[in-house]
């Protein structure tokens, strides 16, 4: 099979045909679609739907002439071509992503988005009440957050700054330990459990996370493998919600369940410890805009922080 290589040398040398020119647009659906190995995952990434997706892959095999994915059993998979035009692709991809950042990093006013993403918790409850206090002191900085456990890649800018649960192992990227934060059983004070004040890991109902092999659910596991678990939740915010309303026994954090009086922190095992941590890329650390994010965060943390280790 004629490589990528060869065919973009043979379009190069003097021909009687015309050499058609290639649209760098279609790359990142290109990429999308090696990562993820399916239409839907890769639409999904980009917000745009799967349809999109298919219309830019075919429009660049058309162009290079060459087929760049089959279909098997476990998805979308690359054929050799595929393969050799995304390793090229990537290298694109690094030097126009390390381009666009190095002009972030000089621009000098501070205005446009700046793009946090963190999980859906922070985002509904602890980043809002400090919000009116951005924007009071930046009106031309637009926050965007994305609401999401997944994490987000800060290399290809699909977020400037992140706050994430736990110790971070991503490379070339600036991160800091911004708090402690605590977790502690819940139920609502009309239960059994809240009644009494304590959990009790064999007879009370509990609710628990889903997917249920994050981090709690697994010491939970370790701990109580024959607890009666009664409803399973993606949504710490549902989780909330369900014990507030008497379903059962959550494991929450302990600035969400303090705050709601409904709610009764119970007595019992000392769950592991979270850290919260920020991270940001190096190159944009600096930038005004970013700058000033990250100045709120560390105000805003600073001010949580009791809450954040539970100390009521």
């Amino acid at each position: 099979m004629t490589s990528v290589r060869q065919k973009a040398q043979h379009r190069a040398a003097p021909a009687q045909e015309p050499s058609r020119r290639l649209d760098w647009g279609h790359l990142r659906f290109f990429l999308e679609l090696v990562r993820t190995g399916s239409h839907a995952r890769a639409a999904s990434r980009l917000g745009v739907d799967r349809n999109t997706v298919g219309r830019h892959v075919a429009a660049l095999e058309k162009e290079l002439g060459l087929p760049l994915f089959e279909r098997g059993p476990q998805g979308w998979s690359q054929t050799a071509a595929g393969q050799e035009l995304a390793g090229m692709a990537g290298r694109v991809e690094e030097d126009v992503l390390a381009m666009a950042r190095h002009v972030d990093a000089r621009d000098p006013e501070l205005r446009g988005t700046g793009r946090l993403t963190t999980v859906p918790h922070i985002a509904t409850h602890l980043l809002p009440p400090a919000l009116p206090a951005l924007r009071q002191r930046h009106p031309g900085l637009v926050l965007e957050v994305v609401a999401d456990a997944r994490a987000f890649n800060l290399s290809r800018r699909e977020a400037d700054l992140a706050l994430r649960l736990g110790r971070p192992r991503d490379s070339g990227l600036v991160a800091r330990r911004l708090s402690g934060l605590a977790y502690a059983f819940y139920a609502a004070a009309s239960t059994d459990a809240g009644g009494r004040g304590a959990v009790n890991l064999l007879a009370d109902p509990f609710l628990g996370e889903d997917p249920a092999d994050v981090a709690e659910e697994r010491w939970l596991d370790k701990l109580a493998p024959d607890r009666r678990v009664v409803y399973r939740c993606n949504s710490t915010t549902s989780l909330l919600a369900a014990a507030r309303h008497g379903l059962g026994v959550a494991l929450l954090p302990c600035y969400l369940g303090d705050a709601e009086p409904l709610l009764r922190r119970l007595e019992g095992p000392e769950p592991i410890p979270h850290e919260l941590w920020l991270l940001v890329h190096g190159d944009l650390r600096r930038t005004p805009r970013i700058r000033a994010v990250i100045d709120w965060l560390d105000e805003l943390i600073g001010h949580a922080r009791p809450a954040l280790l539970g100390r009521r």
